[in-house]
């Protein structure tokens, strides 16, 4: 099959996921309720809750700009941001798409080798998820007693369902894919990266990959880069917290509440949907109806307010950085900081 053909199935497949389960999750609620609920928010919290967002994307791009930096490249702020933006466009009709979209943009527009870009993504989106399964631990050991049985209902129980009777298949697959990587590696180990073969060329491109990722380990600006991190992560969850106060139902909710929708609503946005529609919402209604009492239909109301807020957000200046890229001139790939 054409794999733009493929690609394209796959695209509608999980779009028809997500809204299967925006149908699942409202069938049997008063939808005129949950409509009234949205109408009746106070959109000013929306709003900033929108502004909170856009910070946090400035900072991202800030951020990115010190992994590259720290590669020997350079990018203009405004460069990265807009390519930063132009792949959360693309990650609303693809799932994952965006990292690729965001990485070629990058090289084209400041010259900054692809597996340079590449590399330093990964070891962003590893970092990033190391924030998040740190925050997991601390809301989880703060919160034991309160969260154990809604963890073990709709958590641990389903994670034993899965792995128990196929423990042997994931090692297996784990031995087998141990030793695909050490045959590979041990072929590559010999290949000269000099010579213009296609084998030479794979690891050229995998070295500088290689090198993007270490950018974690050789960022020159650390400090800085751990501030940009803290303030990403607080403007995060005050894109949950800030949306509580819309409605009048979970205006009373507090700090702990909001950094367990964060937490949730992050779950539920690295599913392989567009744009996390379904899967988001349900694990936050989930979340505000089983933890926190909410109503199912001011639960509905905010999960669909706090989604649809953000992916306006995202199409505003997604649209935006894709047209001041289009009035910008591609650069050579070199992108290389000058000698000082």
């Amino acid at each position: 099959m054409n794999p733009k053909i493929k690609r394209n199935i796959k695209v509608v497949f999980f779009a028809l996921v997500g809204i299967a389960i925006l149908w699942l999750i409202t069938r049997g609620q008063d939808v005129e309720r949950i409509w009234k609920e949205f109408l009746g928010a106070n959109y000013l919290w929306v709003i900033l809750s929108v502004l909170a967002g856009a910070l946090s994307h400035v900072l991202r791009a800030l951020r990115w700009n010190l992994l590259i930096n720290s590669m020997n490249h350079s990018s203009k702020t405004s460069t990265t941001f807009y390519a930063l933006m132009t792949g959360y466009l693309a990650n609303l009709a693809v799932p994952r798409l965006g990292e690729v979209t965001r990485c070629v943009t990058l090289t084209r527009y400041s010259g900054v080798p692809f597996n340079v870009t590449a590399g330093t993504v990964v070891a962003e989106r590893v970092f990033d998820m190391a924030c998040l399964a740190g925050l997991i631990v601390l809301v989880i050991a703060f919160q034991f007693t309160f969260l154990k049985e809604f963890l073990d209902y709709y958590v641990f129980s389903p994670l034993m369902a899965l792995v128990e009777g196929r423990i042997w298949i994931l090692i297996l697959l784990g031995i087998i894919f141990l030793g695909i990587a050490l045959v590979v590696w041990k072929y590559f180990k010999n290949v000269s990266s000099q010579k213009s073969g296609l084998a030479s060329k794979i690891k050229r491109q995998f070295m500088g990959f290689l090198r993007g990722m270490a950018s974690l380990v050789f960022v020159k600006k650390k400090i800085l880069f751990l501030t940009y991190t803290f303030f990403i992560w607080v403007l995060y969850f005050l894109m949950v917290y800030l949306c509580f106060f819309a409605l009048e139902s979970t205006s009373e909710l507090g700090i702990a509440a909001g950094f367990m929708v964060l937490i949730m609503g992050s779950l539920g946005i690295v599913a392989p949907v567009p744009g996390g529609v379904g899967t988001y919402h349900f694990v936050v209604i989930i979340t505000l109806t089983e933890l926190y009492g909410i109503a199912p239909e001011p639960a509905t109301s905010y999960a669909y307010l706090a989604h649809a807020s953000q992916i306006v957000m995202v199409l505003i200046l997604g649209v935006f950085s894709w047209m001041m890229l289009s009035f910008k001139k591609a650069e050579p790939k070199t992108g290389k900081m000058p000698v000082q």
